[in-house]
């Protein structure tokens, strides 16, 4: 990705410097079985906000991280990335930050992933379902290893206390370490992930925490204050078919359709992925009008079709032929099939709705998610790092 590569010359360098120093001195086997409305345990009431998240205990986690890197690695940085993989997942699955000093070689490094651990945990806390992991099974990909810069990806399955029987699955997330040492003074000098707790959070050197902490919470605290309100009554030609972009957002969620272009590096594929499963579901491509919406190929296609800001002024403004959508649909409104654009301080990102998660009262208090870059399938949206959530409501097509 060019975000990588700009990342790579930054730790090639860093790694030269510190030696120059150290001289001087698949979806076969996806249970597609799955309820798409599964139930939590019984929580507050969310017509009004909540003071704070109910208080939970920790569940008992088990972490596994396996290591394939086809003997490119040593023993000392096998150990390291493994022990990096366990501290990170304890920490945002059990709330309880682990110590990262033991695998970085830096302090300020050490202290950048304790906080965004914190950052994660907080909002995993404020969730209206419980989400502390149980299990947590990690495959570590090594894809290349230059300079003592290791390029890796990740696929993990995670389960969460508050949703039994549901497989929250994250596919082929790149990694870069920068590693120094041997054997047992193997660490890590750096580490970055294109994944928004690594990509987006933003970490402030003078108090130690997250520059978006604040934005992060009272988005949560926002959204538990929305009302409850029935969907707009909104007439078109031709219904949208919600298990079939169920299906295909089920199918693609791990990989690309090949049939399509893939913009991973060219800025990430989440809207690309969210219009093809809209075109899935019957929307029709629009060629008319002022606002359009269709792809040709890599070189023709409209920014609606790729680039989320543009989808939702699309939806927003389209009348006539084409997708009939409501922009400003109530949040707690959605079916699967529906978009949830999410950010912090504005839209960035595009995720799917693959399932409900109601409380005992049959309300829906969560929605769980597919994506694409990052690629996930049933991630719970309460766990989202990204956490302004926009709904858009799919209702069909016009002649």
């Amino acid at each position: 990705m060019k975000r990588h590569a700009r990342l790579l010359a930054k730790l090639l360098l860093t790694v030269l410097l510190l030696l120059g120093c150290s001289a001087a001195g698949g979806t076969d086997n996806v249970e597609m079985n799955l309820p798409d409305e599964p139930r939590t345990e019984a929580s507050a009431p969310l017509e009004k906000p909540m003071e704070s998240a109910p208080d939970r205990a920790a569940a008992e986690l088990t972490v596994t991280v396996t290591i394939e890197d086809g003997g490119l690695l040593s023993d000392g940085e096998r150990r390291v990335l493994e022990d990096f993989m366990i501290r990170w997942y304890r920490s945002v699955g059990s709330f309880e930050i682990q110590d990262f000093g033991p695998v970085f070689r830096g302090e300020e490094e050490a202290l950048r992933h304790a906080a965004s651990c914190r950052t994660q945990a907080a909002i995993r806390a404020a969730a209206p379902e419980d989400l502390h992991l149980t299990d947590c099974q990690v495959t570590l990909t090594v894809t290349d290893v230059s300079w003592d810069i290791i390029s890796a990806k990740e696929t993990n399955v995670m389960q969460f206390a508050g949703l039994p029987g549901i497989r929250r699955e994250l596919f082929d997330l790149p990694h870069i370490f920068a590693v120094t040492g041997e054997g047992d003074t193997c660490r890590i000098l750096y580490h970055e992930a294109d994944d928004n707790p690594y990509s987006s959070f933003s970490y402030d050197e003078e108090t130690g925490v997250d520059s978006n902490f604040d934005d992060i919470m009272a988005n949560i605290a926002q959204r538990r204050a929305l009302p409850r309100e029935p969907a707009a009554e909104l007439k078109c030609d031709h219904p949208y078919d919600r298990q079939a972009a169920l299906q295909y957002m089920l199918t693609y969620a791990d990989h690309r359709n090949e049939e399509w272009h893939a913009y991973d590096d060219e800025g990430g594929n989440c809207m690309n992925f969210g219009s093809q499963v809209l075109l899935a579901g019957g929307i029709p491509m629009d060629y008319s009008g002022y606002d359009c919406w269709y792809s040709d190929g890599e070189w023709g296609v409209t920014d609606t079709f790729v680039n989320v800001g543009w989808f939702m002024e699309y939806a927003e403004c389209n009348t006539g032929y084409g997708l009939v959508a409501d922009a400003d649909a109530n949040y707690y409104s959605g079916e699967v099939g529906d978009l949830l654009l999410v950010g912090i301080d504005g839209l960035h990102h595009t995720t799917e709705i693959c399932g409900l998660v109601r409380d005992e009262a049959g309300q829906t208090i969560d929605y769980l998610l597919c994506s694409n870059t990052t690629n996930y399938r049933n991630f719970p949206a309460g766990a989202y790092y990204y956490t302004g959530h926009w709904l858009v409501k799919i209702y069909g097509w016009n002649d």
